[in-house]
C-alpha cells in the first residue's frame, strides 16, 4: 500500500524555516542589506511567462531555485534578503502560474510560485533585477513536436533546443525520522524529469540524459532501515531511468534544488487497533477492582475510560444495568467481560474506543466494505505495456483474462502486438500490479538439461582386434608395456601377439581370463590343441597362437588347467614356464 504525500502551499514554503522562525522570535531581527522592493509579472508571446524581482542591491549569484510536481511549485531562495513588499502573497492569474507567496524566515526569504502543471525556468540577473522565465504553451508545443522531449505529466519540463545532460552522482541517504532519500546529481538544472508511479513502485525518468557506467547499478539499501529496499539506474531510449521499490506504508515527495534532484519516501506509522499493545497473549492491561451493584453499562464503561485514559464513544443503542464484582483484574480482561455480558463489541482507532452492539458494527462494516467496493469500481485505470521475452504474448492475454480465475477488473482489458510480442493491458494500479508479478514468474527461460551421450561400438568379431589397433611401433629403445621386461611391436599380423605380459593385470590375460574367447580350457599341455567347453563359440578363423608367460609352477605344468590357475593364483610365482596354446575352431 501506498499513499502520495500532497503538500499545501504555505507549508511548503515554511517548511524549512521553521528552526529560523524561532531564533528570530527569540531575538531582535537585525536590519538585512538587502530586501525584495517589487514583482512584476509579464506575459510574453509563445506563452512564456516573464517575473521580474527587483532588489534593493543587485545579487551577485541567481537565487538557488527548487521545483515540486504534486502541487506544482517552484520556489526560489534569497539569503540576507527581506520581503519590503508589505505583503505576503501576491494573485497573478496569468497563464499557469495562480499565485505566488512570499514569506521571510531569519535573515532568508522564499518566493514560492504556485502553478497549475509543472513548468520548466530559466533565471537571469539583469542588475538589481532577477528575471526568472517560466515556460509555457510554447514549451508545450515544442515538446510535442521534438522526440528528445516528447513526454507527458513531467516533474519538470525540458528546455527549447537541450543539449545532452548527464547524471553525476546517485547516492541513498537515511533520514532521522526512518525516511529514505535518493539524491541525484545533476549536470545542470536544465534536465526534464518525468515521476510517475507504476504499481508500487516509483519511476524517474531523466530525459535526454546519459548515464555513466559506474552509475548503472542495483543499491540493495534494505540494511537502512527505510521503506526503500532497491534502487535500480539504467539507460533506456537515450534517458537516463532510476526504479524505486519501497516496501510496506509509505508516502513520497520530491523536489529539486539547482543541480540536485531529491526524492524522500517516508514511512507511515498505522494507528494500531489492539487495547495493549505487544505479541504477548492474554490480559495484559493495568489491574483494577470494580464492585458495582446494579449500575448502568455505561457508567462502568466511563470508568474504565477515565480509568484508562482513551476516549470512549458509545452507541445510543447501549443500554441496561448489570452487577458486578472484580477485585485486581487486568482493566482488558475487565472490559471484555462487560461486552460480553452485554452483547457488544469495539473497534479501536488510535485512542479512540467506539463500543456499540455486535450486530450494529458488523451491518456499519460491510456498508463500508460495499461503498468501498463502489469506489474501486470508480478508481481510474491505467495503461502499461509488458514487453515478453520468453513466454508468447496471447498465452499471457489469455491467462490474465481466464473468466475462471480473473485476474483482471471487469473494466481491465487486455491487447497483444505479436509483432512485438508486447501485452497492453488498462486496469487499475492494484490489478496492474498483480499482473505485473505473474509476469515477472512465469516469463523466464526454461530449464534446460545438457544431454551428453558416448557411443561404444562393439560386434561379435571383437577378438580379432586384439593387438591389431593400438598403433604402437618401436624397435629401437626396447620400450616396454605394462610391466612387461621385452622389446615388443604392435600392429603386425593377426596371427601372432608375442609378448611377455607381466602380471594378472595384463590386458592380456585380463582378456584370456574374462572374455567368451578365453574361458575354462579343458586340459591344456605345452604345444597342444585346446577345445574349449561346450556352450563358448571362439570366432578364430585361422590358427592364432597365444604365448603367454604365466605365473605357473613348473610341476603343474602337465595336467592343470592353466586359466583357470591364472585366476585363482595372480600372486607371485615359485617358478615360471612359458607356454604355446594353439586354438582353432573346434
Amino acid at each position: 500500500m501506498f499513499r502520495t504525500a500532497t503538500r499545501i502551499a504555505w507549508a511548503f514554503a515554511l517548511s524549512i524555516f521553521a528552526a529560523g522562525s524561532i531564533a528570530h522570535a527569540q531575538t531582535p531581527a537585525a536590519p538585512l542589506a538587502n530586501s525584495i522592493q517589487a514583482i512584476d509579472v509579464a506575459g510574453q508571446q509563445g506563452g512564456n511567462i516573464i517575473v521580474r524581482i527587483t532588489l534593493k542591491e543587485p545579487l551577485a549569484n541567481p537565487p538557488a531555485g527548487f521545483t515540486i510536481n504534486n502541487p506544482p511549485r517552484i520556489a526560489f531562495d534569497f539569503p540576507g534578503t527581506g520581503n519590503a513588499l508589505g505583503k505576503n502573497s501576491q494573485e497573478i492569474g496569468d497563464g499557469d502560474l495562480r499565485l505566488m507567496n512570499i514569506v521571510q524566515a531569519g535573515d532568508r526569504t522564499r518566493v514560492v510560485m504556485n502553478l497549475n502543471k509543472p513548468l520548466g525556468y530559466d533565471t537571469r540577473i539583469d542588475g538589481k533585477t532577477v528575471v526568472i522565465t517560466l515556460q509555457g504553451a510554447a514549451t508545450g508545443t515544442a515538446s510535442a513536436s521534438s522526440p528528445a522531449t516528447a513526454v507527458t505529466s513531467h516533474f519538470a519540463e525540458a528546455k527549447i533546443n537541450d543539449n545532452r545532460h548527464a547524471l553525476r552522482d546517485i547516492t541513498f541517504r537515511r533520514g532521522p525520522n526512518g525516511e529514505g532519500r535518493i539524491i541525484v546529481d545533476l549536470s545542470d538544472n536544465a534536465v526534464g524529469i518525468d515521476l510517475r508511479q507504476q504499481g508500487k513502485n516509483l519511476l524517474i525518468e531523466f530525459q535526454n540524459t546519459s548515464l555513466p557506467k559506474n552509475l548503472e547499478r542495483r543499491l540493495d539499501v534494505l540494511d537502512f532501515a527505510t521503506p526503500v529496499q532497491t534502487i535500480d539506474a539504467f539507460a533506456q531510449a537515450g534517458n537516463s531511468r532510476i526504479a524505486i521499490e519501497p516496501k510496506g506504508l509509505w508516502e513520497h515527495s520530491a523536489y529539486q534544488t539547482d543541480n540536485r534532484f531529491i526524492v524522500e519516501i517516508k514511512p507511515i506509522v498505522e494507528d494500531p487497533t489492539k487495547l495493549i499493545q505487544g505479541s504477548r497473549v492474554g490480559y495484559t492491561g493495568e489491574k483494577l477492582s470494580l464492585n458495582f451493584q446494579n449500575v448502568e453499562v455505561r457508567a462502568v464503561l466511563q470508568v474504565i475510560a477515565d480509568f484508562t485514559g482513551f476516549n470512549f464513544i458509545t452507541s445510543d443503542t447501549v443500554g441496561g444495568n448489570l452487577t458486578l464484582r472484580l477485585k485486581d483484574v487486568p482493566w482488558d480482561q475487565a472490559l471484555d467481560i462487560i461486552l460480553q455480558t452485554k452483547g457488544l463489541d469495539m473497534r479501536k482507532n488510535g485512542n479512540v474506543v467506539w463500543i456499540a452492539p455486535r450486530d450494529e458494527l458488523a451491518t456499519k462494516e460491510k456498508l463500508a466494505l460495499e461503498a468501498q467496493a463502489q469506489i474501486a469500481d470508480l478508481e481510474p485505470v491505467r495503461t502499461e505495456s509488458f514487453q515478453l521475452n520468453y513466454q508468447k504474448a496471447d498465452a499471457i492475454q489469455k491467462l490474465v483474462g481466464d473468466k475462471a480465475q480473473p485476474i483482471l477488473s471487469k473494466r481491465g482489458s487486455a491487447v497483444v502486438d505479436a509483432r512485438t510480442n508486447t501485452l497492453f493491458v488498462q486496469d487499475t494500479p492494484s490489478r496492474l500490479e498483480q499482473v505485473r508479478a505473474l509476469i515477472k514468474k512465469i516469463d523466464i527461460p526454461v530449464r534446460q538439461v545438457l544431454i551428453e551421450a558416448r557411443i561404444v561400438e562393439a560386434s561379435d568379431n571383437f577378438s580379432r582386434n586384439l593387438g591389431a589397433r593400438l598403433g604402437i611401433h618401436d624397435r629401437s629403445n626396447g620400450q616396454s608395456i605394462l610391466n612387461s621386461n621385452n622389446r615388443f611391436v604392435v600392429g603386425g599380423n593377426l596371427n601372432d601377439t608375442l609378448f611377455h605380459t607381466g602380471q594378472v593385470s595384463s590386458p592380456v590375460q585380463r582378456y584370456v581370463r574374462d572374455s567368451a574367447s578365453g574361458d575354462q580350457f579343458k586340459g591344456p599341455n605345452a604345444n597342444n590343441y585346446c577345445t574349449p567347453l561346450p556352450g563358448f563359440y571362439h570366432p578364430f578363423t585361422n590358427w592364432a597362437r597365444i604365448s603367454v608367460l604365466t605365473d605357473v609352477p613348473a610341476r603343474d605344468t602337465a595336467s592343470s588347467d592353466i586359466v583357470e590357475w591364472i585366476r585363482s593364483n595372480p600372486g607371485n610365482p615359485s617358478g615360471m614356464q612359458g607356454y604355446v596354446f594353439n586354438l582353432r575352431r573346434p
